[in-house]
């Protein structure tokens, strides 16, 4: 990101505070440089989506009087959410595609998962009792279907696809795709031989192209401390990401879904270090906080959907006291965090790994896991407590239990660091206090930094004297001068916990539980 910090100086001098902030900004001593925005207004051009996949399995049950919950799970659960991929629920006035992240989503593709193409998997064939109104020849409905799609204000139409064919079929699905200026394929198992990047290659289509390894929704010896596992240069996993553009870190439960997905990175990252011609990125799912700082791409599935199925508002994909689907403002704040610094490759750089682990628990119920075995047990995932990426871990303090701290320098010198809830038997989705040290060197930043601290101390390699500091919520359009509510000594920023809080929330939407994420530009 290029940008002239001394112009923030200038703009400070004016000062006149909007109405709707000016008490809170008098009440915290900040100024508010106008017509100032940290985060560019151009999207950052990674390949992020959502996926409709969640959505989908939220549709069956709404409005009934009474929901027997076991029909959700299993195969009967996966037949109903491929029944709601429709026409009428994508793209109708109060539809996915019309309602869903207004202000994020030219930044990212709109997924179909299973359930939008007839007679298999990999057929790439919309089915038209579906989507009635795209009609014609196969690559005239993918056309009008992702037409369609980028007149909502998406990027484009992603599809997904599972056990494609080989050899000559190959050629015919990606070039019927590439008639129609799809772009992103999430390929849900299949291609062993990666015959689908070597076709691509070939002909030169401009596709991208996801691989996975499936994975149960847990880690390991989950009745003990969870661990995913160390991942050698020759396993099939690291084999899966030095052949494709994106490899997904795969499916998880909704409740530990942290921890089981910070552990699967940390040993996805090791495994690809010290290998630059390892060009994938990691796409860790929903976990959009941990995508932000970790340079990662998303599959965002949480939608704003709740509170329409009868009793307990069964979903198998959020639920529990996480709250996950009033926790939309992440998206965006993790999306733009990410027009300033854009994901990267899995084998550049450096990575730390915590030796401390820390294990989270949860003693899983009905309907709050598709993994019948997990119910009624107390199911464990353990994690590092700090990872970094291209910089030394973070130094954490806490008084109690610590949080989950990660931290990454990018390519282009932009630095995010996040401190995240633990989950608990007994006590979930609580943060714990923590203050926290970040090195940074001779980074230019920006900064950017996502959830609650205690306090955050950034340490630089050079002072700090007569330096303008100046946030942003990354959800909104507004830079403020904060330089008289931090302190700094010689070489380091300290930032107290209420300017992250009061900053990295102030454009939060009414209702919104989301923690906070904000971008720091010193001058």
């Amino acid at each position: 990101m290029r940008f002239s910090r001394r112009r923030f100086l200038a703009a400070s001098t004016a000062a006149a505070i909007t109405p709707a902030i000016s008490g809170f900004a008098r009440s915290v001593g900040l100024r508010l440089p106008q017509g100032v925005s940290l985060v560019p207004a151009k999207p950052s051009g990674a390949p992020h989506y959502w996926c409709t996949w969640a959505a989908q399995n939220y549709m069956y049950g709404q409005n009934l009087p009474r929901l027997d919950a076991t029909i959700l799970e299993g195969d009967s659960g996966a037949n109903l959410a491929r029944t709601a991929m429709t026409e009428e629920n994508l793209f109708a006035d109060s539809g996915w595609a019309k309602s869903f992240y207004p202000k994020i989503r030219s930044d990212l593709y709109l997924l179909l998962d299973d359930g939008w193409e007839t007679g298999g998997t990999a057929t790439f064939e919309l089915d038209a009792m579906k989507f009635p109104s795209f009609n014609g020849t196969s690559s005239e409905r993918l056309r009008k279907l992702n037409d369609t799609v980028q007149s909502s204000g998406w990027r484009g139409a992603a599809l997904w696809c599972r056990n494609t064919p080989e050899g000559n079929g190959i050629h015919r699905l990606e070039t019927l795709s590439d008639s129609a200026a799809i772009r992103y394929w999430k390929i849900d198992i299949g291609d062993p031989a990666f015959g689908l990047v070597r076709v691509r290659d070939e002909a030169h289509i401009p596709l991208t192209l996801e691989h996975v390894h499936g994975e149960l929704p847990v880690n390991g010896d989950w009745h003990n401390d969870g661990r995913f596992g160390f991942q050698p240069w020759n396993s099939k996993r690291m084999t899966i990401l030095r052949n494709t553009d994106v490899y997904r870190t795969y499916d998880v439960t909704s409740i530990l879904s942290l921890p089981t997905t910070l552990d699967r990175l940390a040993a996805m990252l090791k495994g690809a270090e010290g290998h630059p011609e390892v060009k994938g990125l990691l796409n860790v799912e929903d976990e959009v906080y941990v995508a932000a700082v970790m340079g990662c791409t998303m599959g965002v599935m949480r939608h704003p959907l709740t509170g329409k199925r009868p009793g307990a508002d069964a979903d198998l994909f959020f639920n529990g006291p996480r709250q996950t689907k009033k926790q939309l403002d992440e998206v965006v704040r993790a999306v733009r965090w990410q027009r300033i610094a854009p994901p990267f490759s899995s084998g550049e750089g450096t990575v730390s790994i915590d030796d401390e682990i820390l294990i989270d628990s949860w003693s899983f119920e009905q309907t709050q896991t598709w993994q019948k075995e997990l119910v009624g047990a107390v199911v464990r995932q353990g994690a590092p407590a700090c990872i970094s990426r291209n910089m030394p871990l973070p130094e954490v303090k806490a008084k109690g239990d610590k949080p989950f701290v990660f931290a990454t320098r990018f390519p282009n010198g932009a630095v995010a660091v996040a401190a995240q809830e633990r989950t608990k038997v007994g006590k979930a989705w609580y943060m714990p206090g923590c203050d926290v040290t970040l090195p940074v060197s001779d980074a230019p930043g920006p900064f950017g930094v996502f959830g609650c601290f205690d306090s955050l101390s950034i340490v630089f390699d050079r002072p700090l004297q007569g330096k303008q500091i100046v946030a942003q919520d990354l959800a909104g359009d507004e830079a403020f001068d904060i330089s008289h509510s931090v302190r700094i000594r010689g070489n380091t920023l300290h930032i107290p916990g209420e300017v992250i809080r009061n900053i990295g929330l102030s454009h939060a939407t009414p209702g919104d539980l989301s923690a906070p994420g904000l971008v720091i530009a010193v001058s």
